[in-house]
């Protein structure tokens, strides 16, 4: 005989036991709400900004407890220690539960954070319910996985609600944007750009006011925005102990983009981290009289031991009043005045909200600091069997109450947002944010001797190879897969490239090795040598009727965008001067940029016949065809054209998915992690040489 199927929605049955009761409520109740008293007045527009920075000192001695119980942190390697709360994690196998039984789209931690937060607090206005259609804005979005949340959401539970999203981050796509700042997956965003707003520069970039204004602009035109959602932060990982202030800048723009994107009824949900300073006292005192509900919550899959929470604000009452005071709030939006200032003075903030603040602040303090020293504590008792059985239970436990908690079923392929495409791809992200070591070896690292910073450079790329053993270039040349493709050239414009500080065309461990030994000024005079006698040095290629090219590399002063447009001039000019049939070897073009690589796919797909890459830095292409440099002259008239405006330039000459997808791309990728893994080696080995 069969067993009948058990009912796997159903909630998972403690028998007779009920030792965990207790501890499951708490782990999916962590909340705070602030209660609204009728007599809190906000203060007329001329105190906005008028009062320098002030401190409580409740909040204060909370943070210095806090930082105490972090920096006991300071000697595990990252690695080691993610691992090991990993493990001690209690929601650790909720997105594997998810994944099992649901499968839904791109699913992330923060498609289930998103998730709890939705469910746990309502967040569809009655608006949008009644009227059948809601528009919501996500800022500091990538990768996309709370915009796939909100759609398998919807359609579980609100599907008659037609939906429109726009969504806006740190543009993976700019080469200027630091990979430390910036979300570099763009599995979900590549599918659909359409829905993505990097503001009038192309970064981004919310923090700049026109920015902002533009994706507000944009979001409105679809409808009334019902739902914004901001998970931005900034990378902290060098000052720990410093995370709100560093961070509060940037959810004070998300906040002022948010307050003038929503329509009456609105919700508000975004991330913060502890609420000791003033800046975020302040912020959360506005948001008290411009939403009826101000809750805080911390979802359970929401990582236990750091001080991640989000604001949930419901029903905005109107942003009649911000019209008001917007004047005063645009002044420091973006700027060092907002740090230097404090939005409100402390004389005019009620004691009775303050009290409310310290409730808040303590509780999940409290919370942090606990799972902080259990953590330790645990480290400390790994052999511990009884332990390690708990925390098996507990974990088991908590994946099947999501699932039941919150009614989670799968929705038809046809009701994503992609219909399926993601599943069938079944990509993953190659280029998550990559840290290594200890706080305490990080901060060494700038006081080692030039020997001590050389063996750990070594000992990173050795890590490096094991961790990301592509297949080198490994004879004279590596030819490019042929294919024909029907283009159009597009331009994209934005925000000048001053620096490198990304790039989508190599792997992220290797390009921070790279920019590690070139921005280190120990480093500097040795590296230019190098460079200047390897100019010199062109490796020999035996091929007939062929010509030279070796373009200028990038110096240290050089501004990029202008190094970038001036290489290119000298390469289409070159190409002009040759005919029909011959060959090119061209040495130092670099495939880090779009507009690069957007050249590199016009010279491959229309103008040569074929193009090989060697592990030296040398391309060769072969029998030009000079019919076709006509589209490279229509990019020369426009690279001509755009320099006359100093805060505008072109990033690349054809779609992102055109140059970013199939065997093209993947191509460029292999040869930028060949050549740079290589030049690293170089570096290092002149170094070594010099010292």
């Amino acid at each position: 005989m069969f067993r009948k199927r058990e009912n796997v929605y159903s909630r998972h049955k403690f028998g007779n036991s009920d030792e965990f009761e207790e501890e499951l409520y708490d782990m999916f109740n962590k909340k705070y709400e602030f209660v609204f008293n009728s007599d809190w007045r906000l203060p007329d527009r001329g105190s906005f900004f008028s009062a320098p920075p002030w401190k409580i000192e409740s909040l204060d001695k909370m943070k210095a407890r806090l930082n105490f119980h972090k920096s006991q942190l300071n000697d595990f390697s990252i690695e080691e220690w993610s691992s090991h709360t990993r493990r001690r994690n209690p929601a650790g196998e909720v997105s594997w539960k998810v994944r099992c039984l649901v499968n839904p789209e791109f699913l992330t931690q923060a498609w289930t954070k998103f998730y709890e937060c939705a469910c746990t607090y309502n967040i569809i206005p009655l608006e949008a319910k009644e009227d059948k259609q809601m528009v919501s804005l996500h800022l500091c979005e990538a990768p996309g996985a709370f915009i796939t949340s909100l759609n398998h959401y919807l359609k579980l539970n609100h599907n008659n609600i037609r939906w429109k999203w726009l969504a806006s981050t740190l543009n993976p796509y700019y080469e200027g944007n630091s990979t430390s700042n910036m979300i570099s997956d763009d599995r979900f965003m590549f599918h659909t750009l359409q829905n993505w707003d990097f503001g009038v520069d192309n970064t981004g970039n919310v923090m700049d006011w026109e920015n902002s204004q533009a994706i507000i602009k944009r979001a409105k035109s679809l409808g009334k925005v019902l739902l914004v959602t901001a998970d931005g932060s900034i990378d902290c990982i060098q000052k720990p102990d410093a995370q709100e202030e560093i961070t509060s800048p940037l959810h004070y723009c998300e906040i002022v983009t948010a307050l003038q994107s929503l329509s009456k009824g609105g919700t508000f949900v975004f991330k913060l981290f502890t609420i000791f300073e003033h800046s975020t006292v302040c912020l959360l005192y506005l948001l008290n009289h411009l939403f009826k509900e101000v809750n805080i919550y911390k979802p359970i899959t929401s990582r236990q031991g750091n001080s991640e929470v989000y604001a949930i604000c419901l029903r905005y009452k109107d942003n009649f009043l911000l019209e008001e005071f917007l004047p005063r709030l645009k002044i420091t939006y973006g700027t060092n005045l907002y740090s230097e200032l404090s939005l409100f003075p402390l004389d005019v903030i009620p004691d009775s909200f303050i009290k409310q603040v310290e409730e808040c602040a303590y509780y999940f303090y409290s919370l942090q600091c606990h799972v902080i020293n259990n953590n330790l504590q645990a480290y400390l008792m790994q052999n511990n069997i009884a332990l390690h059985r708990d925390i098996k239970k507990i974990r088991t436990l908590v994946a099947a109450e999501f699932v039941w908690r919150y009614e989670l079923k799968p929705i038809n392929p046809e009701q994503e947002i992609l219909k399926g495409v993601l599943h069938e791809e079944n990509k993953i992200n190659n280029n998550p944010r990559h840290y290594r070591g200890s706080y305490t070896e990080r901060q060494l690292y700038t006081k080692m001797s030039v020997k001590e910073k050389l063996r750990n450079l070594h000992d990173s790329m050795q890590t490096d190879l094991i961790s990301n053993p592509a297949i080198l270039i490994n004879k004279p040349v590596q030819w490019m897969v042929e294919s024909d493709t029907e283009f159009k050239i597009k331009f994209t414009y934005g925000q000048p490239l001053q620096r490198l500080n990304s790039s989508k065309f190599i792997l992220i461990p290797i390009f921070k090795l790279y920019q590690q030994i070139l921005l280190d000024e120990e480093f500097k005079e040795i590296l230019i040598s190098y460079e200047n006698v390897h100019e010199r040095n062109v490796p020999e290629f035996d091929i007939k009727e062929s010509t030279k090219l070796q373009l200028p590399c990038v110096k240290y002063d050089d501004t990029y965008h202008v190094h970038e447009k001036y290489c290119f001039k000298l390469l289409n000019d070159t190409l002009k001067e040759m005919s029909d049939g011959d060959t090119l070897l061209l040495q130092n073009f670099n495939l880090l940029t779009h507009f690069n690589v957007s050249i590199l796919y016009i010279l491959t797909k229309a103008c040569f016949k074929r193009a090989g890459f060697t592990s030296c830095g040398i391309l060769i292409l072969e029998k030009l065809n000079k019919k076709m440099l006509n589209l490279l002259d229509a990019v020369d008239i426009e690279c001509q054209r755009v320099t006359k405006e100093s805060s505008k330039d072109i990033l690349t000459a054809l779609p992102i998915k055109l140059t970013n997808a199939g065997d093209f791309f993947n191509n460029v990728v292999f040869y930028n992690n060949t050549f740079y893994r290589r030049r690293c080696s170089e570096y290092l080995k002149a170094i070594d040489q010099s010292i």
